[in-house]
C-alpha cells in the first residue's frame, strides 16, 4: 500500500488571511503599526512595540540578510521532503521572517548573507514566501 500523505498548510484567521492572499500574488506583506510606524510579525491584534491599536499591511522590498540559518534532516511532519533550509531572515524594513531558503547547498546559508523573497507555488491556492542569496553586486545602489 502507497501512503500518500499531504502537506501541512496553514489555517488563515482574519489576521492572517491578507498575508497568504497577498502571497498568491507574489507580494510579500507585514503589519506595520499606525502610531510608531514599525513593522512586526506574526500578525497581532496590537503592535508588539508600543501597543497600538491600529496597523495595516504594507509591502516589503523582499530583500534581507540571514540572521540564523540550519538544515532540517528530520521534519515535523513526513510529508516534508529533507533535508531543507530552514532561517530567520531580517527584512530590511525592521522585522524578521522564519522561512526557507531555496538555494541551499547542504550547509546553511552564512549569517549575513543577503537574500530576496522567492515564491513556491504549493497548490493552486496556496503559494509560500521563501528566499535565495543574492549577489549584492547586481543590486542597484
Amino acid at each position: 500500500m502507497d501512503l500518500q500523505l499531504e502537506r501541512p498548510l496553514p489555517t488563515p484567521s482574519e489576521l492572517t488571511a491578507p498575508f497568504w492572499a497577498a502571497a498568491r500574488e507574489h507580494r510579500l506583506v507585514r503589519p506595520v503599526c499606525d502610531d510608531c510606524t514599525r513593522s512586526f510579525f506574526t500578525p497581532q491584534l496590537i503592535c508588539p512595540h508600543c501597543l497600538g491599536e491600529k496597523w495595516s499591511y504594507q509591502t516589503s522590498t523582499g530583500r534581507g540578510s540571514i540572521y540564523s540559518s540550519t538544515i532540517v534532516h528530520r521534519p515535523p511532519s513526513p510529508a516534508l521532503p529533507a533535508p531543507y533550509e530552514l532561517a530567520i531572515v531580517d527584512i530590511d524594513e525592521g522585522w524578521q521572517l522564519l522561512t526557507n531558503i531555496v538555494t541551499t547547498e547542504g550547509t546553511p546559508t552564512p549569517i549575513g548573507t543577503r537574500v530576496e523573497v522567492a515564491w513556491v507555488e504549493i497548490d493552486e491556492n496556496w503559494t509560500f514566501p521563501a528566499f535565495h542569496a543574492i549577489d549584492t553586486e547586481d543590486l542597484p545602489r
